[in-house]
């Protein structure tokens, strides 16, 4: 027995989204084919208590947000960016890209977003406004003959944007798909 109905199909989402990177919020740098594409929100949640009025209040602390996935077409220029300036990048246009690390501590903050499109050209996007990388490269050579290319596992970790309103510093979530659509 159904305990409830679909009140929208149009709502019901499907399929992955275009991994994006900026480091000014203007132009977005597309990470082409990934896998496993995941945003994650994380807070630790506090709890005023008295000694004769049971909670007082909630709060959260250290709120972030995340970003990840598995990078397909690994690209070192798009791995400079997304690692945040501790590298240093070359290329020799059409030729090749050297990527050098080490020595350089501080990772300065991009943006990065995924947009899910529908079959309806409507969007769903999630921004993350100020993040960091957070995790070092990690590369496994699959055999030759193996059906799976190799990849880079990613991670942009969001902080709030203190810049920006409170209550809109961490991360936007923008929907356009199933908006207004009920089932007849």
């Amino acid at each position: 027995m159904a305990q409830t109905s679909v009140k929208n199909t149009n709502s019901i989402q499907f399929g992955s989204g275009k991994f994006e990177i900026s480091t000014d919020g203007v132009e977005w740098t597309d990470l082409g084919a990934m896998r496993n594409i995941v945003f994650t929100e994380t807070f630790d949640k506090v709890v005023i208590k008295s000694d004769n009025a049971g909670d007082i209040k909630s709060l959260i602390k250290n709120h972030q947000a995340s970003l990840s996935g598995d990078l397909l077409e690994i690209s070192l220029k798009n791995l400079s960016i997304i690692r945040g300036g501790i590298d240093s990048f070359s290329e020799d246009t059409g030729v090749s890209e050297t990527l050098k690390t080490g020595g350089l501590a501080t990772i300065d903050a991009i943006q990065a977003r995924v947009t899910n499109t529908n079959e309806r050209n409507e969007i769903f996007r999630i921004t993350i406004f100020k993040g960091t990388n957070n995790k070092g490269i990690e590369l496994t050579f699959n055999p030759d003959d193996a059906d799976d290319p190799n990849s880079i596992n990613i991670e942009i970790l969001g902080t709030c944007d203190v810049d920006k309103t409170e209550g809109e510093q961490l991360f936007e979530i923008y929907n356009e798909q199933g908006i207004g659509g009920v089932n007849s």
